[in-house]
């Protein structure tokens, strides 16, 4: 018998949140047969949250006569028994049972996201609700414990059929890996799933269904090269009759970059949103590559961007621009696999429970990848660990004892780069590789950066470095495995790595300390900027000494070991003496923001970046470059390059600005409400404002906020009167992945309302006729306390002016010109923050195009304007 059980409860703590519904069907595991159900509300004994309310659908009126969890506690364990309990995630709601006094320890447990993981590995979300929608299973009142339990019932029934339709090697390949653990969950699930399978395979014979569908070639051909092109007038090239609208200033930009490659200029190029300016870099890239014989390199910011330009605009300019090139993208080494350390994964671990879910999924995306990316896979919080262990890294790949060098896909990606005319990149691989000891992008000298305005915190985060205990740790436990699996003697080991841990359980006994002074206690999460006299307290020379000489010996002796390939922990254990030692090192503040932080999962880190990047830029980067182009849509500021220029230290390019021929003052209407009176402080009238505005448009409104917690204000205050006029407000961060709040948007977006943060907006690209309306409750201004912001303050006179208003004005320019694409396009944006009827605030008009159409009219009569329109 399998029992499928839901709960409903106050939040997601296990340990202080509570029940507040149950629900239960028991059914026969063969014929799927209902033998009986249950179902009860429970008394939580505290009022239910407002968010939870908003979305189970349970009010505090609903459980004032309900039993209490002790009450119901026998019937509920003699409704289960001995019983398999079936259900999405299930190992979330069987910790709330255990912390409820109902002990079903014992029984056995199937998840179904644990088979969506790998039957469903093409899938964005794998939650309950997007799985029934894949395999069209009713699923309505979702969140409400019956109905998720009929329907996880129902996604079960189809998995199992899913499951028997796979080709029979990637039935050996679930078989084996299935083999390859012991645990009783996993044995339960493979009794169930292969009645009538049992075709045992090895590793050997794993290893040839999966090399067999990964070819050793890479997918590059060769380099092409023609002296004699003629592409004086560049503009020729853009001949693509009815399938691409010509615009003057896209061809302007084309001839612009054109010449500058020529002539070995650098540029900076800013130019509006739907110019196409991705062709209007293409191209000429591509004909000054086969053209000149060299390489021209193409970064972006986003993993959208970059789809779009390896996908879409060069596919489309290979069918269409009548001259053969070739391209490729390349990522940095963790985007790629390593096959050695796959199969040594495979080959030395009794798998745990999550672990097999997760090889599977890997082992049928081997099966199916074209350009090797991991980025193309979903992966989920548990799995990152494991992931770590499989990243590509360039000794081992490059090896000649790795048995799968041929295959290794970061070496053929490496050779796609040298054969390819045309390479996209991303910046964080850009700014990384510049300090790597063995470069992955030779003959940098031709470069397109687009998305430039993020270049600033692009290498910040790039170049930044950190240390925390708990993954030295999970280093560690991984080397015991191995010795013990591999009767490796560990004796010394050991005691260096006691002797180890306990001068660094010292160290962080004096950071968690230095936290606490500096930042109140009740915080969850604290992000603090080192000064100096975090060194002032302890003399750290001795203490630094005996922890760099125990790192050392940790790696000599994994280098003697001759029973495994230990390179991967080798290179982690001298990157951590290092970056120990850059940060306790006072003498270098001058060039690194050296930052602490605590979170309950990690504990305490420890991290550094460049305190000036811009002067970095300059040495290593931009004086190397033989040509380069800089562009985005949101450069400058009052048609002044002055804060991007001295931003990312500009001083030799030359600067242009190719304008819009869009009519703004026709398709776009900014609204300033005069009588909001406090954006931080008049919240009730803000979300009656709100609340009304939604119910009047119903449908295609992005709200962008600046913080989770406003989001949660706006959500609770406004969802429950929204529904009843079925109208959806999706709320990032309140129970959905962003893959599931884009798919059910872009469904029904005609009675949808999303809320937002920034990082949702830069990572999401959303069709254009899917959003009618932009509301932006505050200016985006850094954290006041953000320790990399506070750190480069340092280098203005007047940061806030200088450093704080530029960025907030880049970034609210970004917000805006993401939206209008087209000369259809229509936009009300909608700009809450009071200050911008400050004279001194005026200088935040300069996100916004000079003739856009400014409404500032009191809430009620802009409201009745729009209900006349409507």
């Amino acid at each position: 018998m399998i029992v499928c059980f839901d709960l409903e409860t106050t939040g997601l703590d296990k340990y202080n949140d509570k029940i507040i519904e149950i629900a239960m069907i028991k059914f026969d595991e063969n014929t799927f047969e209902i033998i009986d159900t249950y179902s009860s509300f429970v008394d939580p004994e505290r009022e239910i949250p407002d968010i939870i309310s908003n979305i189970t659908n349970i009010f505090d009126s609903d459980i004032n006569w309900a039993p209490k969890i002790t009450d119901l506690r026998e019937e509920i364990l003699n409704f289960i028994w001995d019983s398999v309990l079936l259900w999405h995630n299930v190992n979330f709601d069987i910790d709330f049972f255990i912390n409820n006094g109902i002990d079903v320890s014992k029984n056995a447990k199937i998840d179904t996201f644990f088979l969506a993981n790998f039957l469903n590995f093409t899938q964005s979300s794998l939650n309950l609700e997007m799985l029934c929608s894949y395999y069209n299973i009713e699923f309505t009142w979702a969140h409400r414990a019956i109905n998720d339990v009929k329907a996880t019932v129902e996604l079960f029934r189809a998995q199992l059929k899913d499951f028997s339709k796979l080709k029979k090697d990637k039935k050996r390949i679930v078989y084996y890996l299935f083999s390859l653990s012991s645990d009783t969950n996993v044995k339960i699930l493979q009794n169930l799933i292969f009645t009538d399978f049992w075709e045992k395979i090895d590793l050997e014979s794993f290893e040839k269904i999966l090399l067999k569908n990964i070819s050793k070639t890479e997918y590059v051909d060769e380099f092409i090269s023609d002296e004699n092109l003629e592409c004086e007038d560049i503009v020729k090239f853009f001949d693509f009759p009815n399938k691409v609208e010509q615009r003057i200033n896209q061809l302007n930009m084309t001839k612009q970059v054109f010449s500058g490659f020529n002539n070995g200029k650098k540029m900076l190029i800013e130019a509006p949103t739907w110019l196409w300016k991705s062709f209007a870099y293409l191209i000429p890239s591509i004909i000054y590559s086969i053209k000149n014989n060299k390489k021209v390199y193409i970064s972006t910011k986003t993993k959208t961007l970059q789809d779009q330009l390896f996908l879409k605009d060069l596919d489309f300019l290979t069918k269409n621009l009548n001259i053969r090139f070739t391209y490729t993208k390349l990522k940095w080494r963790k985007n790629y696999i390593s096959l050695k350390w796959f199969f040594d994964y495979i080959f030395i671990w009794n798998l745990m429970y999550s672990e097999v879910s997760f090889l599977i999924k890997i082992s049928f995306w081997l099966l199916e990848t074209r350009y090797w990316e991991l980025d193309e896979l979903t992966f989920y919080p548990d799995e990152y660990s494991y992931l770590r262990d499989l990243n590509s890294d360039w000794f081992s790949s490059l090896q000649e004892k790795n048995n799968y060098k041929d295959y290794e896909f970061l070496l053929k990606s490496r050779k796609s780069v040298e054969k390819a005319n045309i390479v996209i990149i991303n910046h964080s691989l850009l700014f990384t590789d510049l300090v790597a000891e063995s470069k992955l992008l030779p003959d940098l000298n031709t470069l397109v950066i687009d998305e430039a305005h993020n270049i600033e915190d692009s290498i910040t985060e790039s170049l930044r470095e950190s240390y925390n205990l708990k993954q030295l740790k999970e280093h560690f436990d991984k080397c015991e495995k191995i010795f013990n699996f591999k009767n490796i003697k560990k004796i010394d080991f050991l005691k260096t790595k006691e002797t180890l841990l306990s001068n660094l359980e010292i160290i962080d006994d004096y950071a968690f300390s230095y936290l606490n002074k500096k930042i109140p206690n009740d915080n969850q999460y604290k992000n603090l900027l080192v000064l100096d006299d975090f060194f002032s307290d302890i003399d750290f020379t001795q203490i630094l000494v005996k922890i760099n000489l125990d790192l050392l010996d940790i790696v000599d002796k994994l280098k003697v070991i001759n029973e495994y390939d230990f390179t991967k922990e080798i290179v982690f254990f001298d990157s951590i003496a290092k970056n120990i030692i850059d940060f306790f090192d006072k003498n270098n503040s001058k060039y690194f923001i050296k930052m602490i932080s605590f979170i309950d999962r990690f504990w305490i880190s420890f991290d550094y970046t460049l305190l000036n990047p811009w002067e970095y830029l300059n040495k290593n980067l931009w004086e190397k470059l033989d040509s380069c182009l800089l562009t985005s849509a949101t450069l400058s500021i009052w048609n002044s390059f002055d804060y991007i220029k001295n931003i990312i230290k500009l001083d030799n390019f030359d600067f242009y600005t190719f304008e819009s021929d869009f009519d703004y003052k026709k398709q776009a209407t900014l609204f300033i409400p005069i009588d909001i009176w406090s954006v931080k402080n008049n919240w009730d009238d803000i979300v009656m404002f709100l609340k009304e505005f939604y119910l009047l448009v119903r449908w295609k409104v992005l709200t962008l906020l600046t913080s989770f917690s406003v989001i949660r204000k706006i959500y609770t205050s406004c969802n429950i009167d929204l529904k009843k006029q079925w109208i959806n407000l999706y709320a990032q961060s309140i129970w959905w992945s962003k893959n599931k709040i884009l798919a059910n948007f872009t469904k029904s977006p005609d009675n949808s309302i999303l809320l937002w943060t920034d990082s949702f907006w830069e990572w999401v690209d959303i069709p254009w006729d899917d959003l009618k309306y932009l509301v932006i409750h505050k200016f985006p201004f850094i954290v006041p306390n953000d320790p990399i912001f506070i750190a480069r303050s340092s280098f203005f006179k007047d940061s806030f002016t200088e450093y704080a208003i530029p960025k907030a004005i880049i970034k609210l320019k970004q917000w805006f010109w993401r939206l209008i694409r087209t000369k259809n396009d229509t936009w009300l944006v909608i700009l809450l923050d009071d200050r911008i009827n400050n004279k001194w605030w005026e200088v935040f008009y300069g996100a916004f195009p000079a003739d856009i159409n400014i409404k500032k009219w009191t809430k009620n009569q802009f409201l009745d304007i729009l209900k006349k329109k409507s």
